[in-house]
């Protein structure tokens, strides 16, 4: 999939919207650009999906920053496993 988009002079830009789509990138969500020689890779920051999924089961439950950090670390883990 190809689409096309343009800078701003402040430097910002729109993801075209099928390409959010095809990715599922929400408000929200952090990228990561990664420069390879002539053109950058844009990558969903891995985090931002994980934490989310580590969390579902626990959704709408009032939890502490510790609780959430403990949860993301567990969630890393079972991805190294």
């Amino acid at each position: 999939m190809m689409a096309h988009s343009t800078i701003t002079k402040k430097g910002q830009t729109t993801i075209p919207g099928e390409i959010r789509d095809a990715l599922r990138i929400k408000a929200g969500d952090r990228l990561h650009y990664q420069l390879e020689g002539d053109h950058v890779t844009i990558r969903v920051h891995p985090g931002t999906r994980s934490l989310k999924g580590a969390l579902a089961s626990r959704k709408g439950a009032n939890l502490s920053f510790s609780q959430i950090r403990d949860a993301a670390a567990a969630e890393g883990e079972r991805k190294r496993e």
